[in-house]
């Protein structure tokens, strides 16, 4: 009776030390570090993103990298033919993302957004020497239409 005593004893130490240990494993595996900024520990140069692209997106040339609009993820631009494009890779290297992020609070598409800022055109810089104008030179507002005779 007396060792049933004592094993009963260590069996409840031993019961306190576990549960005590199981406390503390979300303290240190479990708390977020919201305020930490990956890119500063994290890199990705332009060669091993041109590497990257290009595994997924042949003929392609990294122009600009850029931190994503959700943390962990590379907003990487490239081009291809003339087009720009974005897609968006993890930290880890491994993921190749491609595809719009929408910000469903604002309701609005951030990568279309950027998209739509990175190909808009500079209309002064339209060459119009040669253009056929139609109406008043001076008009406030002005049309430029491209079209194909052939």
């Amino acid at each position: 009776m007396l060792c049933y005593i004592v094993m009963r004893k260590y069996i409840f130490f031993i019961f306190i030390f576990v549960a005590a240990s199981m406390l503390s494993v979300p303290l240190s595996y479990g708390s977020s570090d919201a305020d930490h900024d990956c890119t500063k520990c994290h890199k990705l140069t332009l060669d091993e993103a041109q590497n990257i692209v290009q595994g997924g997106i042949p003929a392609s040339k990294v122009l600009e990298i850029n931190p994503g609009p959700v943390k962990g993820v590379w907003e990487i631009v490239f081009e291809v033919r003339g087009q720009k494009g974005i897609v968006y890779v993890g930290l880890s290297k491994e993921l190749l993302i491609s595809g719009d992020i929408f910000d469903l609070k604002a309701k609005r598409n951030l990568t279309g957004e950027r998209l739509s800022n990175l190909n808009r055109i500079d209309i002064s810089k339209i060459p119009l020497d040669s253009a056929l104008v139609m109406g008043d030179k001076n008009a406030p507002k002005k049309a430029i239409v491209f079209t194909d005779p052939d």
